[in-house]
């Protein structure tokens, strides 16, 4: 067996998205999911086919054969990749393989067998009869949020399931994000947003965790980590800040940021955590909050700061009660937050 460092997410991409067109392989080595279009490959064979000469004895030279065409650097890069999948195949690259929709629609028929309203096992037994059965199979979900959030958490779980038996059946181990070693400025804060997470989920009057700001997106080095926290009006504030200002000096500490922004259960932005170990207008003379001390611990600057309502309503991913993402997630956030939040949760 290989033990191997497997981007999970994107090999269950691969599973859903292959087609005659686009073939993805895995590569055995750094565990990235490479994918190789139709017409790269027709690309690659013309070259070969032209400027390989096979009587002089010599291995086809790739760079040679692109030197003698004009095409963009991106086109060139994607021949190169292809050529390394020709040289590297089966001994660093395996194809993945097409599932085609008849593993989605088992994934469909075995989650209504988990329904227990008869009502609604029966629209959905009738949904997926004959042609335009997924469509209306999402379109009836719709009906029932919880039930489509709960259809999502048992296709992903199927999805994994299905990609790591193949993976075993390769001989190959999946390495788990505790077997990597953590680099890098975002990793380092994605494991912080991850601990505060679990530090302050089960805090009394605590309704919601979410991630927002620039961690959330693919830019390489992130001025900081941004969460957003629901409240209720009687929470006691003590501790979370607290846990906020532990992760605030831990970001510090390589030169980043970290704030913890507040809002109450209807979407309604209420500031920050209070950054000082001791909160009123007596101990920090400072205080820029409007109403410094009135609610202890929360920073009320809301002539500086304020979060629209469509991010309160709708942030990037919530965390805490149940993962849940609003947009196109990072790969780090999938393995580094999402994958281990969603393990605890089942």
């Amino acid at each position: 067996m290989q033990l191997v460092h497997v981007d999970l997410d994107a090999l269950l991409a691969a599973f859903e998205y292959a087609s005659p067109e686009i073939t993805y392989y895995l590569d055995l080595e750094t565990g990235k999911v490479v994918m190789i279009s139709q017409e790269t490959m027709i690309q690659l064979e013309a070259l070969y086919e032209e400027f390989h000469q096979p009587g002089e004895g010599r291995p086809f030279d790739l760079e040679a054969a692109l030197a003698q065409r004009s095409m963009p650097a991106w086109q060139r890069d994607l021949l190169r990749k292809a050529w390394d999948v020709e040289e590297h195949y089966v001994t660093r690259y395996i194809d993945v393989p097409q599932l085609g929709p008849q593993a989605g629609y088992a994934d469909m028929q075995a989650f209504i067998q988990t329904i227990e309203d008869k009502a609604l096992r029966q629209d959905l037994w009738q949904a997926i009869g004959g042609k335009g059965s997924f469509g209306r199979f999402k379109r009836e979900l719709l009906k029932y949020p919880s039930q489509r959030r709960r259809w999502f958490k048992f296709a992903h779980h199927r999805a994994r399931q299905r990609a790591l038996a193949w993976l075993e059946e390769q001989g190959v181990v999946p390495a788990t994000p505790e077997d990597a070693q953590p680099t890098g400025a975002r990793t380092r804060l994605i494991v912080e947003v991850l601990n505060f997470t679990r530090a302050v989920r089960q805090l009394p009057g605590i309704t919601r965790v979410a991630l927002i700001g620039s961690l959330a997106t693919t830019k390489p080095d992130p001025a900081g980590a941004d969460l957003l926290v629901s409240i209720t009006g009687d929470a006691d504030l003590t501790r979370l800040a607290e846990e906020a200002r532990r992760l605030q000096g831990h970001a510090q500490s390589f030169n980043h940021t970290a704030e913890v922004y507040l809002a109450d259960p209807n979407g309604e932005y209420l500031g920050r955590t209070c950054p000082w170990r001791q909160c009123g207008p007596q101990a920090n003379a400072n205080c820029d909050a409007l109403h410094c001390g009135q609610r202890p611990y929360l920073h009320d600057d809301l002539h500086a700061t304020r979060l629209s309502s469509s991010l309160v309503a709708m942030p990037p991913l919530i965390l805490w009660p149940e993962v849940e993402a609003g947009a196109a997630l990072p790969n780090d956030i999938r393995i580094g937050l999402v994958s281990p939040l969603q393990a605890e949760q089942k």
